[in-house]
């Protein structure tokens, strides 16, 4: 399971990683050798060790008296979920980080069992711990939104006990290495459906059925994925011709893809399939083109003298005057 922390969900996921780090520390983590990495010319043992201030963090050892030591395993967590993550773990890296991005994805049946309840209480243990109690939560039209000490959602009327100072100054938001753990952005969409009254844990509810919008990727069409890209238009004069409000050609490049076909002769063939296509966009790159309208040349006086498709995967077209009809 994926913990998308682009939704409140997510985010409050990310944090009970939190909770399983406590409950690791609480089973005797620290201090054991919890897995082998091996390396091109040694083995590498990782080992938890507390620094305090909260900083519990995976580091290597590669001393010989390590080598018997048997591997650590939690009481609480199957030990093939564990050994899979723990493979994953980097060193020099906080414990608590190593949980939300390794363990926590293998642990697909203990996350879909924390009822919304329980990730909301943990989320409120967090965000209380962060300070965001008598912080301005959100600012708009002059007033102040704020958590009071009880938990309250509040209104600082015309920002009396915060003042306004600019339209995101001083508003709360996780800093420091929980950040990694919350998503601001959801949060911020989350705040204006707060209500004057409503409980840090009603607001937090809130804030777990919150998503950021997800643009679906548009699919490429055959053409589009067959011109890379367009360039801008050459003008060019043969020699003799010094008149530099002119031309005598317009060279374009149409660069291809490298990689999509298994051969030359099928880029060939797609190249062919859609060659009407393809000019029609680059008479639209060339008419879209200041210079070209700086000359004033209607685009229905020039004609295509070349066509090439060149070994560095790129089509280019040249345009040349039309001769004047002689009646």
């Amino acid at each position: 399971m994926v913990i998308d922390r682009t939704t409140g969900k997510g985010c409050a996921l990310s944090i009970a990683a939190k909770t399983v780090t406590r409950n690791l520390i609480a089973d005797g983590i620290i201090g054991k050798t919890i897995a082998k990495k091996e390396r091109p010319k040694r083995s590498v043992w990782l080992r938890v060790r507390d620094y305090g201030d909260d900083w519990v963090c995976i580091g290597g050892n590669i001393a010989h008296e390590l080598t018997e030591e048997p591997l650590w395993v939690p009481s609480f967590i199957d030990e093939r979920i564990w050994t899979q993550a723990v493979s994953k773990f980097h060193i020099d890296s906080r414990l608590d980080e190593n949980v939300v991005e390794f363990l926590l994805p293998e642990m697909d049946e203990y996350l879909q069992n924390i009822p919304d309840s329980e990730l909301i209480s943990i989320t409120r243990d967090f965000l209380i711990e962060n300070g965001i109690l008598d912080q301005p939560i959100r600012r708009h039209k002059g007033n102040t939104y704020y958590f009071d000490k009880s938990e309250i959602y509040s209104l600082d009327n015309e920002s009396k006990l915060f003042p306004y100072e600019g339209r995101i100054n001083h508003i709360f938001t996780v800093t420091g290495p929980d950040v990694a753990f919350f998503n601001s952005g959801v949060w911020i969409k989350a705040a204006p459906r707060f209500e004057v009254g409503m409980s840090l844990k009603e607001c937090i509810g809130i804030f777990v059925e919150t998503e950021l919008a997800h643009r679906t990727p548009q699919e490429l069409s055959p053409l589009d994925q067959l011109i890379q890209y367009i360039a801008r238009p050459v003008y060019e004069r043969v020699p003799g011709n010094d008149n530099v409000k002119t031309f005598d050609r317009i060279r374009i490049t149409v660069g291809l893809p490298r990689y999509q076909f298994n051969s030359w002769e099928a880029l060939q063939s797609e190249v062919k399939k859609y060659q009407h296509e393809i000019y029609q966009r680059v008479i639209q790159r060339m008419e879209t083109d200041r210079s070209f309208k700086r000359y004033g040349v209607p685009i229905n006086f020039l004609e295509i003298s070349d066509v090439t498709l060149l070994r560095d995967f790129s089509l280019e077209f040249i345009f040349e005057l039309k001769e004047p009809k002689i009646n």
